[in-house]
């Protein structure tokens, strides 16, 4: 069998080096390629900032979590963004006083409060999100018609596993 060196973009390291005995190196591959796209994408997310001069990114991922799961509570939004309770409380403060988040009762529960965006706040996610799909557009543009077919289904399981995993 031969031996596969290669620097990965994401650590810098070499397949094949003083690897995991009987990792077999295809897996090796599949975590340097998804070590390299997480790295890819952290990075993007500090590049998305100068489009929005209206709202940072952690705000807006935190809208669409909210949007997501808020009527769950803030321990749902906690766990869905990795962030704390007590974190996710401050920064739905201040999305509460900017008027893009509302606080709700639940009914029969006067103690327990749940999140959802004012209808301001939906139509800012919804901008946002238009902007980065425009400016991802072009990736998708990049990709074969059949590679398009199987992207989006790809990026969710992946999504999914990684989440189980960490």
């Amino acid at each position: 069998m031969t031996e596969r060196n290669h620097t990965s973009g994401a650590l810098g390291r070499s397949v094949g080096a003083g690897e995991p005995a009987g990792t077999p190196p295809e897996a090796l591959e599949f975590a340097d390629a998804l070590m390299a796209f997480l790295s890819a994408s952290r990075r993007t997310r500090g590049r998305l900032q100068p489009l929005f001069d209206d709202i940072s990114v952690p705000q807006l991922v935190l809208l669409d979590a909210i949007e997501e799961c808020g009527a769950d509570g803030v321990g749902a939004v906690a766990d869905l963004t990795g962030l704390s309770q007590p974190t996710v409380t401050r920064s739905a403060a201040a999305l509460v006083r900017d008027g893009l988040v509302q606080y709700s009762r639940v009914d029969g529960d006067g103690r327990r409060r749940v999140l959802e965006l004012t209808e301001r706040g939906s139509t800012l996610l919804a901008a946002k999100r238009a902007v980065v799909a425009g400016h991802l557009a072009g990736a998708w543009q990049n990709l074969s018609p059949a590679e398009q077919a199987l992207v989006a289904p790809l990026l969710r399981h992946l999504t999914e596993l990684v989440d189980k995993l960490f």
